[in-house]
């Protein structure tokens, strides 16, 4: 099954250039999401409410360009066949006046609140989510990560009561705005992403102490989200045409 949204434009969406903001691309991606799970009936409140949650552990995009304010924006999504019994590939497509914009695969888990641990899929899945065999970048496969060993700027993160969702920890979308508070100011206000990679390894919850560390390395602006005993929570891989 594939599903279209039309994007419904908000001008806190869009920067002063009327170029628009990377953490409404995820939004709209999200909200495309919801909209799937909502036309197969799978309650996501009630799910929580039942002891399991959607977890969403990694994003990739690719971006041919960034749509602007007063273009027809609308997003496609599907998911792919279980290939991997503990994950979901979910893959994304925005078209700009009809011109793909933005390519996306990201994957999920189910966590079964008890145990914390992921639940298998199975063939009940795929069923109601009606499954489609297409992959945007031709197969599922995520960018490797590593780690930087040094940084050159870091910035103390307050997190905020509003920045914690249903599921008791910092809503997923909100790690990109931490992200961009670390950015280069010329990076940020450049805003001329040709990708972006993110890997939620921790969710980071209310009360923790965390700071977002900043490196160039190899031509990847690189935000790490650490907590207070150092451990790395999440890491967001910015691509641009400096590259």
């Amino acid at each position: 099954m594939f599903v279209d949204y039309e994007f419904q434009p908000r001008y806190e969406d869009f920067y002063k250039n009327g170029t628009m903001r990377l953490p409404s691309v995820l939004r709209l991606f999200e909200t495309t999401s919801c909209k799937h799970s909502d036309i197969v009936k799978d309650n996501i409140l009630a799910d929580t409410e039942n002891g399991k949650a959607w977890v969403l552990t990694d994003w990739y995009l690719k971006i041919n360009f960034l749509p602007k304010i007063g273009q027809k924006v609308t997003c496609k999504t599907w998911t792919q066949p279980i290939k991997q019994i503990l994950f979901s590939i979910r893959d994304y497509e925005i078209y700009a006046d009809g011109e793909l914009a933005v390519s996306c695969i990201s994957r999920w888990i189910i966590l079964d609140l008890k145990t914390n641990r992921p639940q298998r899929f199975d063939s009940s899945f795929e069923e109601q989510y009606k499954t489609e065999d297409k992959c945007v970048f031709g197969e599922p496969k995520l960018p490797h990560l590593e780690t930087p060993e040094a940084f050159t700027n870091e910035v103390p993160i307050i997190i905020r009561r509003c920045d914690v969702d249903y599921n008791d920890h910092v809503h997923n979308l909100t790690y990109i705005d931490y992200a961009l508070e670390a950015l280069p100011e010329e990076v940020y206000t450049a805003n001329d992403y040709t990708s972006l990679r993110i890997n939620y390894k921790q969710a980071v919850k209310p009360g923790e102490q965390i700071v977002c560390k900043y490196a160039f390395v190899e031509g990847k602006h690189i935000c790490c989200i650490f907590n207070s005993e150092g451990e790395l929570k999440t890491q967001i891989e910015f691509g641009t045409n400096a590259e």
